[in-house]
């Protein structure tokens, strides 16, 4: 069954737990948004559904997939030119 409803907007809108709960949805949404038209969907789970703690695991065992091979020199003390490309 569809409902449609038509609302003024004044500073925002609240959409109650009531109808979020005919619309099937759960506590987890998902909005998109285009030019003339907002979607509010349940949100898929994803990475972003892993414990902050395990996400920060998974960004930090990538973080080499880039790497260049080889060595630098004086890498302590060259730490940002390497980094940043700033010199002293």
């Amino acid at each position: 069954m569809t409902e449609t409803r038509i609302l003024n907007v004044t500073q925002g809108i609240w959409i109650d737990e009531e109808s979020l709960h005919k619309a099937g949805l759960g506590p987890r949404l998902q909005m998109e948004m285009k030019p003339g038209e907002i979607r509010i969907q349940a949100a898929s789970k994803t990475v972003e559904d892993l414990p902050p703690s395990e996400k920060g695991w998974q960004v930090f065992k990538s973080l080499g997939n880039h790497a260049v091979s080889g060595r630098l020199e004086n890498a302590a003390e060259e730490h940002d030119r390497y980094l940043y490309g700033k010199n002293p």
